[in-house]
Formats: C-alpha cells, structure tokens, sequence
C-alpha cells in the first residue's frame, strides 16, 4: 500500500502530520474540506449580506474623485476586516489550498481496491457536479458537458453496484 505524507491545517494556524495511506483517506478528507469550505461560503455570505449598502454597491463610485474612491475602498477594507470577511476570506484560501494539495496527491497515489477506485469516481461526480451545469433551463448548460457528468456518474454507479454484488457474493 502506498504511503502519502501531507501536512494537514484543520484549524488556522495550527498545523498537524498525517498520514494519508490511500485513494479512500485522501477522497474522504477531500470531501470533508469541501463540505468546510461550503460553510465557509455560506458564513462569507451572511456577513456580506449585513455590510452597509455603500460596501456592496461598487457601481456607485461612477463619477468620483480619485480621493473619494480611495477614501471609500479604505472604508471598504475597514468594515470588511471588522465584519470578519477578511478572516473568511484567509480561511477559504487555507481550504483551497489544502483541497489542491490532497486532490494533488490523489492524483499521485495509486488505487489498490475497487473500493479506492469507487471513492475516487464519487469525489470526481462531485466535484463535476460543482463546476458543470447540468439543469437544462440554466443559461450556461452546455448539453456536452451535462453528457459527460452523465456519464462519470453512470461509472461511479456501476462501480457501487459491482461492490455491492461483491460483497452479496463473498457473504
């Protein structure tokens, strides 16, 4: 079994060792970035959400003076950093690194099991599900690329279903 080591940052600023031994490790510790990485999103959001109007309207700095858009980007940075956006914003950029890093070393690690293989399918729907557009009324569905998670998705269901009748078998 091949052996990945990678340092891991569940918390900001405290760093720890792990030893992630294979395909299965790496897709569930992915996925559980990605489930911190959308609460993460949805905090950012609800901060943004109780910024003054004057924050969130940069459309109307039209017609300023150079003084006055950079008094009011000061303010800006001032009311973000107080609301707690800038703390979100470092903390997504940890995840997302982090994210890259395991998804880097998922790619490297071999699978050794049907099961490793099936874990990385369903990281692989998932995260086409995040990026593709697959409902047909969303003005950027692309039918090709709908076809395609179509079809990784029907990978990953044959793939469960042969685990499955594996296990049926050997039990």
């Amino acid at each position: 079994m091949r052996i990945a080591q990678t340092r891991t940052r569940d918390l900001p600023g405290a760093d720890r060792t792990s030893v992630i031994t294979n395909a299965i490790l790496l897709a569930r510790r992915i996925s559980e970035l990605q489930r911190r990485r959308q609460a993460l999103i949805g905090q950012q959001e609800q901060l943004r959400a109780h910024l003054p109007d004057w924050a969130v309207e940069p459309l109307r700095l039209v017609g300023m003076s150079g003084d006055e858009i950079r008094s009011l980007v000061n303010d800006l940075s001032t009311a973000e950093a107080e609301s707690g956006l800038e703390e979100i914003e470092r903390q997504l950029d940890a995840v997302d690194q982090e994210i890259d890093e395991m998804e880097s070393l998922l790619v490297a690690t071999r699978s050794n099991s049907l099961e490793e293989i099936e874990a990385v399918a369903r990281l692989t729907v998932t995260r086409f599900h995040e990026i593709m557009v697959t409902d047909p009324s969303d003005l950027f569905y692309d039918h090709g690329e709908a076809r395609l998670v179509a079809l990784v998705e029907r990978v990953q269901e044959d793939l469960s279903d042969l685990i499955q009748r594996f296990r049926s078998d050997a039990g």
